[in-house]
């Protein structure tokens, strides 16, 4: 399993690319993107902006996002073992936790969470989208943090 101890700026950078490009895909607007140094270690926030979602809407669409970030960084390492490196960043399973938890009683929550992880794989396996995730990667390589405005400059062609 990934040790995201062991996490580099360049997959950091893929990371928060893929909340990033998730969030904007599925109709969020991305606000802002950063990778953050804190007490030797790597991380990153994405903060992303809904409108006229349900409740339920918007918890399935962080659930998307939260899974967005592992799932681009395990495709950047390729690493094939997806729920591993999704189960190895806490936040983000804490995330995509509370969004099945909410699921109904009735409904199969890991045949969900796999379908989740699937229309995300999906996107992240088109050349063009995976293209523009790579600008976004580069972008925060380059400034650490990338406002709306750079965002949208990365995923212009």
């Amino acid at each position: 399993m990934f040790d995201p101890s062991a996490l580099d700026t360049i997959t950091a950078c893929y990371h928060e690319a893929g909340h990033a490009m998730i969030a904007h895909w599925i109709g969020g607007t991305v606000l802002m993107c950063t990778i953050e140094t804190e007490d030797d270690t790597l991380g990153g926030r994405t903060s992303v902006e809904w409108r006229g979602l349900s409740t339920a809407e918007r918890r399935r669409c962080s659930a998307l996002v939260a899974l967005g970030g592992p799932i681009a960084e395990a495709h950047h390492r390729r690493d094939l073992d997806l729920l591993e490196s999704i189960a190895a960043w806490e936040a983000d399973w804490r995330e995509i936790a509370t969004a099945l938890a909410a699921q109904p009683p009735s409904s199969r929550r890991e045949q969900t969470l796999r379908g989740w992880i699937a229309e995300v794989a999906r996107q992240l396996e088109d050349p063009n989208q995976w293209e523009r995730l790579c600008r976004v990667a580069d972008a925060l390589a380059a400034h650490e943090t990338i406002d709306r405005a750079l965002f949208l400059d990365a995923i212009s062609d």
